[in-house]
């Protein structure tokens, strides 16, 4: 009797276990697991402010060494990021830049003299408006505490530049102590200098790394670092075929002749010019800024159940 009693005790557990579980696959039917950490889409206001350089064919690549600290110039900026997906956001900004170079920054005696000698200078301010793709390498979590405490990422986007190369006029009069007289900066692309009346809208591509540091909830504090490649030669008013044009054939082609320099007033006598050509950089205009960005996240709306009917 003990034996049967307990054969049927077993045989039930057994024919239980199945049961059970064709039940839960049916309590389950058309339901899916939810994500343990479910990422919500929010954005971000940001406003920054750093430097600027150029690279071209006043001042090439070459050269950063030696009068890259001459050339600096600042930028600023505001910036809106959706961050839509946990490893991508996309960005607008505006950023107003200004670049500007002077052959009178280099060594009249070193390696450089024929730019020297040349003695160009421009001074450019540019409007851009940008819209980048971002990748978030460490995933960009939800707002306010979720965040993370570093958040690096890099981006490629594109940009389309209004931008309007000035200079000074050369010197012309003395002051009463025999000083220089300094011209104020002119809009230089009505001059052709090299024959061109060029468009002074174009695009460029933006790419770069920054990294976002959390300061509370809701602010973050960031670093930029953005290169962009432009679609025009004419950012400084020189391009790659300034060396091969005909002097005095348009005016300010190239200035050497000019007792002092328009822009730093440097007095250009005394030195021996060694009759080289001075350094061009092949392709169009480059620049790259750095900013330091302070960093608002929206908060999102709370999500509250419907009310019953």
């Amino acid at each position: 009797m003990i034996r049967l009693f307990s054969l049927c005790i077993l045989m039930t557990i057994c024919a239980s276990a199945p049961m059970q579980a064709q039940f839960w696959f049916l309590g389950q039917s058309g339901k899916k697991a939810a994500p343990k950490n479910p990422f919500k889409a929010h954005s971000s206001f940001s406003i920054g402010a750093g430097s600027s350089t150029y690279l071209g064919d006043i001042a090439p690549a070459m050269t950063l060494m030696d009068v890259g600290g001459k050339t600096l110039r600042w930028n600023a900026g505001v910036q809106y990021t959706r961050h839509f997906k946990k490893h991508l956001s996309i960005q607008g900004s505006f950023t107003y830049i200004r670049i500007a170079a002077d052959d009178n920054y280099f060594d009249p005696n070193g390696r450089f003299e024929p730019s020297y000698t040349r003695n160009l200078h421009f001074r450019t301010d540019m409007q851009e408006l940008s819209l980048i793709g971002i990748y978030e390498i460490m995933g960009n979590e939800e707002n306010l505490p979720k965040r993370r405490t570093l958040s690096p990422y890099v981006y490629l986007g594109l940009s389309g530049v209004y931008f309007n190369p000035q200079a000074r006029k050369p010197v012309t009069d003395l002051d009463a102590n025999g000083k220089p007289i300094q011209k104020p900066f002119e809009d230089w692309q009505p001059q052709k200098t090299e024959g061109v009346d060029y468009s002074k809208i174009t695009g460029a591509v933006p790419f770069g790394f920054g990294v976002r540091y959390k300061i509370n909830h809701s602010f973050d504090i960031g670093f930029d670092f953005g290169y962009r490649i432009s679609f025009t030669d004419y950012l400084d008013d020189v391009t790659d075929i300034r060396n091969d044009l005909t002097r005095g054939l348009e005016p300010y082609t190239t200035r050497e002749t000019e007792l002092y320099a328009a822009n730093t007033l440097a007095q250009r006598s005394g030195w021996t010019q060694s009759g080289n050509p001075p350094l061009i950089a092949k392709g169009s205009d480059q620049y790259f800024t750095t900013q330091i960005r302070l960093i608002y996240h929206l908060k999102n709306k709370i999500d509250c159940p419907p009310l019953p009917r």
